[in-house]
Parts: C-alpha cells; structure tokens; sequence
C-alpha cells in the first residue's frame, strides 16, 4: 500500500509492504488533529515499548475512533504533548491506529522515544488480558513494523515498567507479552544513538 502523511504541511511519503497481516487505520480516517510539531524518528529503532492507555476499552472502529479523539485531545490539550503519545494503538476491535506513526519521535517515554516505537493496547489491562484479537493485531504491527524496516528483527520487547517507575502496561498485558520470545527479561539498556538520532 503506499501511503502518504501530511506533518507541518509537509508531504512525507512512504511505500508500505501490503504483505502486513494487519489493518492499520491512518490518522486521517480516525480524524487525528495535525501535530503541533514533529521529530524524525531514524528507523529501523531497536526497542518496542508496550504500554496499556489506562483509559476506556473500545470494541468497535466507532468507539476507539472516539477514544482516540478523546485520547488526543488530553495528551495535547492537558498534558502539552505536541500529538497523541503512542506510534501506534491497538483496539480490542483488533484494528491498528496510526498515532504518531512510522517515522515521527513518540512521547512516550522519556529518554526513549528517540529510540523505540511506542504501541499502547487501548484500555486497562491490570485485571485482565486484552482480547485475542488485540494481541493478534498488536503481534500482527510488530511483524509489519520489521517487514517495512521501521523495527529491526531482533529487537527488543519491553514493557513500559521494565523502563519507567509504573504499573503500565497492566499486569495482564505484561504477564502476556512477557511469554513473548522477543520479551528481554534482562535489565534494559538504553540503545546507543546514532549521530542522526542526537
């Protein structure tokens, strides 16, 4: 699929493997307001942050396109982030939802942004897993993310608590993913900067 993104008014233009067993719903169909700014991300990163949004679950594209404006809103208007927080977002419809996208620095988590993709499961999950068909589109992004080079193929799976004092991404999730063969269990270190990323 080729795709095109529109970021400050300038055209960035990308040509997508249509081999990814996932639907991804761009920023335009999901009514994403424009960034306030944006970083170029320098792919392939080496690092996938999961994270739980710790917000409303959604099992239809109507409702988590709701919650993704609403999401929006909050994390620009309330918490100064220049677009909503995550890469990615997975909805318990088992769509992808394009946030800040293939190439554009997440906000995240601090420190890492610059070197991670950023993927929140959208709901709590401290009480229970996300259904099956969120974690198959959430492992459906990470094959699709390596297929385009955006995710280098032995990269490293992290929750959002293995790098940051948190309960994220909810213990059900984490207890999921941590079954995951590219989970790291080690301390996390920080990939090293290239002079593009600094």
């Amino acid at each position: 699929m080729f795709a095109v993104y529109l970021v400050l008014g300038i055209s960035l233009q990308a040509t997508l493997s249509t081999a990814c067993n996932v639907t991804i719903i761009s920023r335009d169909d999901w009514g994403a307001r424009p960034p306030n700014d944006h970083d170029h991300m320098n792919t392939p990163v080496t690092a996938v942050l999961i994270h739980h949004t710790d917000r409303d679950h959604c099992t239809t594209k109507a409702a988590c396109t709701q919650e993704l404006k609403d999401m929006q809103n909050f994390h620009m208007n309330n918490q100064s982030h220049s677009d909503i927080m995550y890469n990615f977002m997975v909805g318990e419809d088992g769509n992808v939802y394009e946030g800040r996208g293939w190439n554009t620095v997440g906000g995240h988590v601090p420190a890492w942004n610059i070197v991670s993709m950023g993927i929140a499961v959208m709901g709590n999950f401290q009480r229970g897993p996300p259904n099956q068909v969120a974690l198959a589109a959430l492992e459906g992004l990470l094959g699709c993310l390596i297929e385009n080079h955006k995710l280098t193929p032995d990269y490293k799976l992290y929750g959002h608590r293995d790098v940051a004092h948190t309960n994220c991404p909810g213990n059900s999730l984490y207890d999921v993913i941590k079954t995951w063969s590219h989970y790291d269990s080690g301390k996390p270190v920080l990939p090293t900067k290239t002079p593009s990323q600094i």
